[in-house]
């Protein structure tokens, strides 16, 4: 049985709530935005890496904020690489995607892009960092409910003494990349590392299981693309707060005001198969 003053309490929150939502929804007005279109810009992404491979460039041009469209893809440029030395053409391989023949970039060397479209040029450069070896990767994990199907892959590496150095690091399982988008890569500077051996380091993880094939890939990236992934992460997974200032392209290193970044880096690859849970090492909690 209910009693009658519980019956009357309920009945004034209720009326109360139905005041606050009739108040605030007289409060709300419906606001069109209108946003001028901003004027078209070329994209470019590409890179060039110390693996023998074929190395791609893509060219687009921009969208308005709101679009819902793909990216135009931009075809029928001229596009070359050049060492200093050597100069290489790109091959339009399908629209907007241009690849070099199978080559591999060799670190200590600048690399300088040049894209003549109808007779609009741009270029850029990106010199090619070398990357440390790995000795040796091993799994940890943490004794936390949060944590309990997560792997963590610890490092084992000496660190150059030159100072300034920047490192990616990205994770394959079974050959599959599974970090493939920006905000699940990890990147940082040697500022508490320089010239040290970095030993257990967690620099990635996974969700995996015993017998898991799992490939660490660190990458030598230069201070340029580090600023730039982090103003690409600014801009988007790490905005939101309302008292963020307002959104801006990040600043990319190509010429003639197109957006975007020609990169360079070095790779280094480790391979290793997920040990019994036992061998794991225990991580403490943070």
């Amino acid at each position: 049985m209910e009693f009658l003053f519980l019956k009357l309490t309920k009945m004034k929150h209720l009326l109360y709530l139905i005041s606050i939502a009739i108040l605030l929804s007289s409060c709300v007005e419906d606001y069109n935005v209108k946003l001028k279109s901003t004027y078209v810009r070329v994209v470019v992404q590409g890179s060039i890496t110390d693996e023998y491979k074929t190395h791609q460039v893509k060219l687009s041009k921009s969208a308005d904020y709101f679009s819902n469209q793909p990216a135009e893809k931009i075809t029928d440029a001229e596009v070359t690489l050049s060492d200093g030395v050597n100069i290489l053409n790109l091959t339009e391989t399908s629209d907007g995607i241009y690849e070099t023949d199978s080559i591999a970039g060799i670190p200590g060397n600048t690399y300088t892009l040049n894209i003549d479209i109808n007779g609009e040029k741009y270029e850029s450069s990106c010199y090619l960092n070398a990357c440390p070896p790995i000795d040796s990767i091993k799994f940890g994990y943490y004794d936390n409910i949060y944590y309990d199907s997560t792997l963590m892959i610890l490092l084992y590496a000496l660190e150059p003494e030159t100072p300034n150095n920047f490192y990616l690091w990205k994770v394959h399982k079974n050959n599959v990349l599974v970090t493939d988008t920006l905000f699940e890569v990890v990147f940082s500077d040697d500022v508490f590392i320089n010239g040290n051996y970095m030993y257990d380091i967690a620099v990635q993880w996974v969700e995996a299981n015993t017998s898991d094939t799992i490939t660490l890939e660190m990458q030598s990236i230069t201070e340029e693309y580090y600023d730039y992934v982090n103003q690409l992460l600014a801009e988007t997974v790490w905005d939101g707060g309302p008292f963020d200032g307002p959104p801006a392209n990040p600043l990319g290193n190509i010429s003639n005001g197109a957006m975007g970044f020609f990169n360079a880096y070095s790779v280094f690859k480790i391979t290793a198969i997920v040990p019994e849970k036992e061998k794991w090492i225990l991580l403490e909690s943070f």
